[in-house]
């Protein structure tokens, strides 16, 4: 505290990944990465937050999720707490893509609460080294692909994947939302659209490329972190 006020605050979820990544794996890589940031930066990390929103994962066995208002009160709550011992600046370290919306309410009720600003920011290389992504995997997919299980090898996550096995692309996927893709929004579980619980194919997934993808934005998150400790 006497070197700098700013703490880490990682969040994923516990839900299905597919047949092969273990469930705890969006609070994993939150927990992962935050750890890694951490020691290139000098901050300090809270404990991991592993539940998360995941009700469109529900129909898949092991999935927990928690109530949209449930989960707000629990980040604000949790950085009130940190506010409390003296911590001046926060970032969330989100892992899960379905936390989004609550965290964006929670910050701003946190702002309107309290007058502090609280940061948040996605710890996945897409949005922080998308060059090097966008070089480095071959296919796309938004869960459980070639990306997120290149990463959880990177890091150490429990990966089991058969040799040879292919993901089950969506199948359900029908010509209209085909043809419209991309241009309206509607709630939707993923059991409608992929049987195996996976978007992509794992099996084009390695250690190296994880590596090099993860490497790349862990740098950057850094030097976000580095930056943010002077204001």
């Amino acid at each position: 505290m006497k070197e700098n006020d700013l703490v880490l605050f990682p969040t994923g979820s516990t839900e299905q990944h597919g047949k092969h990544i273990a469930i705890d794996n969006d609070a994993f890589t939150a927990l992962e990465v935050a750890k890694r940031v951490a020691e290139k930066t000098g901050v300090l990390v809270a404990p991991v937050m592993p539940f998360g929103y995941s009700p469109h994962h529900m129909a898949f066995s092991g999935t927990i999720t928690l109530p949209f208002e449930t989960l707000l009160n629990v980040y604000k709550e949790v950085c009130k707490s940190l506010m409390k011992h003296g911590f001046k600046k926060i970032v969330i370290m989100n892992g899960h893509g379905g936390n989004r919306n609550v965290i964006a309410e929670a910050l701003r009720r946190i702002k309107e609460e309290t007058g502090e600003t609280v940061y948040c920011i996605t710890v996945f290389p897409g949005r922080w080294a998308p060059e090097v992504v966008k070089e480095t995997i071959e296919t796309r997919g938004g869960h459980a692909g070639e990306s997120e299980t290149s990463i959880g090898l990177y890091l150490g996550q429990r990966v089991l994947l058969e040799k040879g096995e292919k993901g089950v692309p969506p199948e359900t996927f029908s010509e209209f939302n085909q043809k419209y893709r991309g241009n309206f929004t509607t709630a939707r579980d993923f059991h409608e659209i992929t049987v195996s619980g996976s978007l992509g194919d794992p099996t084009y997934a390695s250690k190296e490329k994880g590596k090099k993808v993860m490497e790349a934005g862990i740098e950057e998150i850094a030097k976000f972190i580095e930056e943010l400790k002077k204001q």
